[in-house]
């Protein structure tokens, strides 16, 4: 190769390196807009209501004295956008030390529409429960006197609830 040449492919190079460096993340693996799913969105209240009601449910089925609730808004992707689902985290009074997931989720999945497991395509840990694409993952709780349970939506809310805090919602749970 002579010395001209070997300067052309130099310069073609750095041509090339300059030009697709930054368009390399507008491949088909980073979509311009988020995917959008197959069913019909959620508004907030339905949102909502799906996992307030399997709560609620769940409380009741189990007998569970509830310390406390927590509503809250998660992205179903990793760069904060929509899609959203609604999340319920509870906890319950528990003797110390002493694990009921298992009890809970033979009672709630003895209820009508719930199942034991996940819904189809979900592996997530712990004892779960599922009625349709609502499920419940249920285990101890943050101290030996407590058992925690979080309640998620389905990735179907489209508004965007990156700057929606949490809610409190222990009352709401206990009374229904």
């Amino acid at each position: 190769m002579t010395l001209t040449t070997k300067r052309r492919a130099a310069a073609a190079l750095a041509v090339l390196t300059t030009v697709v460096a930054p368009i390399g993340g507008c491949s088909a693996m980073s979509p311009s807009q988020p995917e959008q799913p197959d069913t019909p969105t959620l508004s907030d209240d339905e949102s909502r209501g799906q996992v307030v009601d399997a709560a609620k449910e769940i409380v009741r089925a189990a007998d569970l004295d509830v310390t406390y609730a927590n509503l809250q808004w998660e992205w179903c992707n990793d760069q904060g956008d929509p899609p959203y689902r609604a999340k319920v985290e509870l906890a319950f009074v528990t003797a110390s030390g002493e694990n009921r997931s298992a009890e809970i989720a033979t009672s709630v999945a003895a209820q009508p529409g719930w199942e034991s497991g996940p819904p189809p395509g979900y592996v997530p840990a712990g004892e779960v429960v599922h009625r349709g694409g609502v499920w419940a993952s249920i285990g101890p709780g943050n101290n030996p006197e407590r058992g925690g349970i979080q309640i998620y939506g389905e990735c179907r809310n489209m508004n965007d609830h990156r700057d929606t805090p949490g809610v409190e919602i222990t009352d709401e749970i206990r009374g229904g």
